[in-house]
Parts: structure tokens; sequence; C-alpha cells
């Protein structure tokens, strides 16, 4: 296994592992966003469990690529819904970050599993 691949797994791992987490526990800067967001607290909690989902999914793709790169396509697809609901809600570049990040960590898992 390529040393580049385990590196951007556990980074994408990381960042969501954290995300997922937050949202799970009702910290509350989690749920302040959320209300900012205007995503409603049962979709908080299903989002926060698709993320651990996604977590483990690329974990398990170290060994098992194809769903590794079906996790990291979908933890992409939940990056891209929070950048369209941090534009919407008027956020500039600083809250918007975090999920910009998360898309390029995640299509670049995808990738490097796939190869």
């Amino acid at each position: 296994m390529v040393a580049s691949t385990v590196i951007v797994t556990v980074l994408l791992a990381g960042l969501f592992a954290f995300s997922s987490s937050i949202k799970l526990l009702g910290v509350q800067r989690s749920l302040a966003i959320r209300d900012h967001l205007g995503v409603p607290p049962t979709q908080w909690r299903l989002i926060g469990l698709l993320e651990l989902a996604g977590v483990i999914g690329v974990l398990v793709g170290l060994t098992w690529p194809p769903l590794g790169v079906a996790a990291a396509s979908g933890l992409a697809l939940l990056s891209v819904g929070a950048v369209i609901f941090h534009v919407r809600a008027g956020d500039g570049v600083t809250e918007t970050t975090p999920a910009v990040i998360g898309v390029a960590l995640a299509v670049a898992t995808a990738v490097v599993q796939a190869i």
C-alpha cells in the first residue's frame, strides 16, 4: 500500500471523525452552526451518523478499496452539501473552508484508493 493513500485516508477519517463526534455529542458550537445553517436537529444527527459511517468505510477501504471509494464519494457529496448550506447562509471563506477541505480530501481519498 502506498503511503500517500494511508496519509490522505487518515486525514479524511480524522476530519470527519471530529465533525461526526461534535454533531452526535451535541457540542454547543456544533448546535450553533446547525441553527445558523437552518438544519433541523434530526437531519443534523443523521448527517453525523453518515459521517461516522463514512469514516468507518474509508478506513476499511485501506484493505478493501471498493468500499473506501464508495465511502469517500459519499463524504465528498456530504461536503458539497455543506458548502451549499454555507453559501446559502451567506458565510464567508472562514466558515466554508472546512467543508471545501472535506470535498478535496474526500475526492483525493477516492482517487488514491481507486488506483
